[in-house]
């Protein structure tokens, strides 16, 4: 059975995509032009996945830093949600000890193409919020006077990760992008649990997808969906799909992790993949998933260590219960 993405995740919120993360088409094939984003490894030479690092008691990787940071549905480029890897759901909103963690407060921020900027970060306690409900503290980004902030989906310590760039389905040539297409779609038709009779034979659609350009480390990451089109009542099954995509010949393509989500179209929230990263250090392949819905934000890591999939590390949730 595939581990899941943050379980704990509130089921009745309507799913709306940050800002940031409506405008990555563009930015996830501009970035990689940068000479900022080169990645460890890119020259070819065979990299293993590496033995786990030192993590802490959430499963959080301590290499990757103390904190990630995430943009918001409201805050625009310059400001985000500061997460914190030990926090529970209840003290998400915490700041003592936050500014020992800033270190020279020097920000990377990330697209799925690799790094985009670098910004000075400072911490800002959470606005006050209902009495039901939590926020992660607010992190304000700084950038050199005539800088321009270009979209991100995720940003770390500087130093912390190095990206591994993804290629959006896209900015495919069409047959590429075709056949991407049609082997993610068979590869989620035959998956065994799908043990809804509501959307049982009914044909998947890519939503979202992404490669990675290593070779030695290929993978896809995608978003399906299938829907029954009732009028006054419209059902959506969405499908996360990783797999693992060495060469071209896509008989040997096999699914490493999924998670499914259904319900009401306008009421489902489902992982968003934010970024493909190594830690310091490390070898093994990560993978940065965020559920934000405007009123909800939470993350979650899978690390691809051994040739399998695994969920690394959940975050708490800060939103309205």
């Amino acid at each position: 059975m595939p581990q899941r993405l943050v379980s704990r995740w509130p089921r009745l919120r309507r799913f709306v995509l940050s800002v940031p993360v409506l405008l990555l088409a563009a930015c996830d094939r501009s970035s990689a032009a940068g000479g900022d984003d080169t990645t460890a490894g890119a020259s070819g030479t065979p990299r293993a996945d590496s033995a786990p690092t030192a993590v802490s008691t959430s499963g959080w990787d301590m290499a990757a830093g103390p904190f990630v940071v995430l943009p918001t549905v409201d805050g625009g480029m310059v400001a985000g949600s500061l997460l914190l890897p030990e926090a529970t759901d209840s003290a998400v909103g915490d700041t003592t000890g936050v500014g020992a963690l800033l270190g020279d407060g020097r920000l990377e921020l990330f697209a799925r193409g690799g790094r985009v900027s670098v910004a000075q970060l400072s911490v800002e306690s959470a606005p006050p919020a209902d009495a039901a409900c939590t926020a992660w503290p607010v992190a304000r980004l700084t950038v050199e006077a005539g800088v321009s902030v270009q979209p991100w989906t995720a940003a770390f310590a500087a130093g912390r990760v190095t990206a591994i760039p993804l290629d959006s389905i896209e900015g495919m040539a069409p047959r590429d992008s075709a056949a991407l297409a049609a082997n993610l779609t068979r590869l989620a038709s035959r998956l065994p649990d799908d043990s809804s009779a509501t959307f049982r034979g009914l044909p998947f659609v890519v939503l979202r997808a992404w490669r990675a350009r290593e070779t030695d480390s290929a993978f896809v990451v995608a978003v399906l969906a299938r829907r029954v089109n009732q009028e006054d009542d419209p059902k959506e099954e969405r499908l996360v799909l990783v797999v693992d995509a060495p060469g071209i010949d896509v008989a040997a393509w096999r699914v490493g992790w999924h998670e499914r989500a259904s319900g009401n179209e306008e009421e489902l929230v489902v992982a968003e993949p934010l970024l493909a990263f190594r830690a310091t250090g490390a070898q093994d392949v990560r993978l940065l998933f965020g559920r934000d819905d405007g009123v909800a934000l939470g993350a979650a890591v899978l690390a691809r260590r051994g040739g399998e999939w695994r969920v690394l590390w959940e975050s708490a949730i800060a939103g309205c219960g």
